[in-house]
Order: structure tokens, then sequence, then C-alpha cells
């Protein structure tokens, strides 16, 4: 079975907090330990401050510890007599007086590897030589020892080995009562993050559902798909991605539904004029006369200038459209643009001003005959779309470090809000700049991936003789 994104966040939780639980109950179990196990010492360090009391009293009414050699039980009821008032007090006292202490209660010699958890056995008395008078002799190691005196000197040291088990059946019963209190707590504690951790899961994953539908949605077509963006973490982010890139696609698919739809338009009418005119020869309509034939030719021209200009822009568009870059002068391209536009400069009866005001060591990285197609196609554009006998003005500057050419032509213009868009292909402005002068709309397309494959910038705006211009800035070589 297919784990979805939902169940693995799930049981990312539930491994993270079960881990965690489980190492916070091992430290509270060992903190837990070490601390109760500290606090027994601890009262048992009061018992024993009691004890020394006891036992100097003792020693006052005796003199010596000899009585409590001789009978180790007199040690035992002091001992006893330390504990608090209770059920357990009284029962030792009555084994002690009925002489019923186990031989464990009254300890000596050395100390046992397995010394006995219980406090009788762990009390030792030491005389003021440090010589055992009462239980396990403790030897060389170090033990905190209560100094017993009697007229200000010292007659004798009280002390207890350390206890490292609990014995007593209370102390058993609340450590129990503890740990079983402290499972309980690591048990709920896991469920209850275990029931929140599935609900949280499913509520972080719900916008990459939402995200995964609309992807789908928008794989099949529908580029209207859009997620509400909410928050501004990375989820909100993602979807406001997501957005514009379904804006980009679906701005896409429009422009290539008119692409398409311009192509066929464009391609339909050379057409149509080809076919109604050979059908006209077929049917006699027309004679097959040099007017015809040239009518004929222009149209096929027409055709083949078209389907060359597609050609060109969809090299350009996929970056396949080739760039020789040598360095090379920056009129070169622009005077040979003008000497192959001459004759239709003198069918037209433009005016021709050229103005080529640069330094004599300037020169561009470029690649001279995509700059001599760039300069030839905005040339042909500014021939026929002036007016006849118009005026057309070539203007090349230096400027920091690049190179500008402005191209003006006269009347007649574009209006300002079509000049944002003359570079988009197969775009024509509602004016006598149209069919009509045999353009299709794809030469300053072509002209604009140019200049951008020179790092260039290429910019329209209303020309000051009336007409259009263009700006080119081609960066300078270092």
């Amino acid at each position: 079975m297919k784990l979805t994104l939902h169940y693995k966040l799930f049981a990312a939780f539930l491994t993270a907090i079960l881990i965690v639980v489980v190492y916070m109950s091992l430290v509270m179990q060992w903190s837990f330990d070490r601390g109760f196990l500290n606090y027994v010492n601890t009262v048992e360090q009061e018992q024993l401050n009691k004890i020394a009391t006891d036992l100097e009293s003792f020693y006052r009414e005796y003199g010596s510890w000899k009585q409590l050699s001789a009978d180790p039980r007199k040690m035992l009821l002091i001992i006893v007599a330390s504990f608090p008032e209770g059920s357990m007090k009284e029962r030792f006292l009555k084994r002690i007086r009925e002489e019923k202490i186990r031989s464990k209660y009254i300890p000596s010699g050395p100390v046992p590897e397995d010394l006995p958890p219980h406090f009788f056995p762990r009390v030792f008395l030491l005389d003021r030589q440090k010589q055992t008078v009462y239980g396990f002799d403790p030897g060389n190691g170090r033990q905190d020892l209560i100094e017993l005196t009697y007229q200000n000197s010292v007659v004798g040291y009280l002390g207890a080995h350390a206890a490292k088990d609990l014995s007593n059946s209370h102390q058993l019963v609340f450590a129990r009562q503890q740990k079983l209190a402290l499972v309980l707590v690591a048990v709920a504690g896991f469920l209850l993050a275990a029931g929140l951790s599935l609900p949280l899961a499913y509520r972080m994953t719900k916008p990459l559902r939402r995200l995964a539908k609309a992807t789908r949605d928008l794989s099949s077509g529908r580029y209207d798909t859009r997620i509400d963006i909410s928050g501004g973490d990375e989820f909100g982010q993602l979807a406001q991605d997501f957005n514009n890139l379904a804006v980009t696609l679906d701005k896409n698919q429009q422009a290539r539904s008119q692409w398409i739809a311009d192509i066929s338009h464009e391609l339909r009418t050379p057409l149509s004029i080809l076919r109604g005119k050979i059908e006209a020869l077929e049917d006699g309509v027309y004679s097959p006369t040099r007017e015809t034939f040239t009518a004929l030719h222009q149209e096929a021209v027409h055709l083949g200038t078209l389907v060359d200009d597609l050609y060109q822009l969809s090299l350009s568009d996929i970056g396949a459209m080739s760039y020789h870059r040598v360095q090379v002068r920056p009129c070169w391209a622009l005077e040979e643009a003008v000497a192959l536009m001459q004759p239709q400069l003198d069918q037209k009866k433009h005016t021709l001003e050229t103005d080529c005001d640069i330094d004599d060591d300037a020169s561009v990285f470029a690649d001279n005959e995509r700059l001599k197609q760039l300069f030839t196609n905005l040339l042909a554009n500014s021939i026929r779309y002036t007016d006849e006998g118009g005026r057309i003005t070539l203007k090349v500057r230096q400027e920091k470090a690049a190179i500008l050419y402005d191209i003006q032509d006269s009347a007649p213009g574009v209006n300002e809000n079509h000049l944002p868009r003359l570079f988009e292909r197969l775009y024509r402005v509602d004016s006598s700049r149209s069919r009509n002068l045999g353009g299709a709309g794809l030469g300053l397309s072509i002209c604009s991936n140019i200049v951008k494959g020179h790092g260039g910038v290429i910019e329209a705006k209303p020309s000051p003789l009336g007409g259009l211009w263009i700006s080119i800035s081609l960066p300078l070589s270092e």
C-alpha cells in the first residue's frame, strides 16, 4: 500500500514523540531514583544525628562503650529509638525485647560486598581510636563521620554506609507508585500526542493536496485554475508561485492560439489570391498575359517572404539563430543596409539623412550579417509605411559604454497605445501600416530578437518627424 504524505508526516511526528517520551521517561526515572535515594540518605543523616545525641548520653552514663560491645542489642535499641513513632518502631522494639533479632541486624566484621540495604546493618560506631565498636568496619573507606564528644573530647565516631538501594517497604511502595504514575503519564502523553498529530498532519498537508489537485487541473488544460493564498509561510509562497505559473501558461496558451490563428490568416490571404487567379486562368476568365503571371509571382514572393520570416523567427525563439561575432565597426552594417535599400528609397522618393558620430576606434562585438538583417528590416519598415516623398533619418552616436542607433521617419505615426506591442509577432495597428502594404507583422519581432541576441535594447516611441522612432542600444566592446 502506498503511503501518502499525510501518513508519512504522521509517522514522523509519532516517531519523534515516541523518542522524546522514552528519553524523558528514562531521564525522569533516573532522576527520581537518584533524587529519592538522596532524600532517603538525608533522612538517615538526620536520624544519625539523633542517634549521636543518644550515644553521647549513653557514654556520659557508662563512661565507655564496653556495655555496647557486650550487648549489641543496646545499640539496636538506641537506633530504633531514633525512628519516628509508628507500628514499625513498636515492632522492632518488641522483637529486640523478646530477643528475636536475627544476626543480620547485629553486623560485625568487614563490609560485605552485598551490604544489606536495611538501616540497622549499615550503622557503625567507632571508638576514639577508630576501632569498631558496633557494625561493619568501614576500614579506610571515606565516610562522613559524626564526632561523639564527652567533656570536650572526642570519644567516638558514628557513621552509616550509604544506601545503594531502597529497603523500607513504604519507600518501595512509594517508588513503585511513582514509577507507575510516570509510566501512565508517558503513555497518556504519547496517546494524546498521537491523537493531536493525526489532525495536525492532515491540516499541514491540506495545502499540498489543494496544490496537487490544482496541478492536475492545470495539466489537463484548465489554465484558469487558481489557489487561494492564505498566510505568508512557504505554502503561501508556493501557492503564489503556482498562481503566477497558471497566469503565464494561460497567457502563453492564448498567445499560441492567437499565433496559430494569425499565421493561418496570413497564409490564407496569398494562397486564396493564388488559387483564385489560377482557377480563373483555368476557366478562361483571365488570359495568360505577362501582367497576370507577374501578379502571381508577386503573391508567391509575398508567400515565400512570409514563410522565411516565420522560419527566422522560430530560429531566434528556440535560440538556434546562429551568431558569428567578431569586432566590427558600428556603422558598417547600417551602410550596407542603406546601399541595399536605395532602390526602394528612390522609388518612393524618400529623403534619407545619415549621421554617424562615433570614435574611429569604437567597435562592437557582433555578427555583421545579423546587424545588416536588423537594419535592412527596419529601413524596409520605414520605407514601406512612410508616405511617399517622406523623410527618414539615421543617427548613430556613442554614449558611455554603448552605441545608440536612432531610426526616425515622417508621417504617418503610430498611436502611443500601440507602441509597447509593436515588437509582438503578427501585430499590426489599424492604420496605413497594414497588410495592404505587404507586411506580415514579423519584421519587428525578428529585429527585437536580433538585438536581444546581442545583449542590446530596442524601443519604439513617437518620432518628432511625425512617424515612428526606433531606438537601439548595443554594448561597446571592452
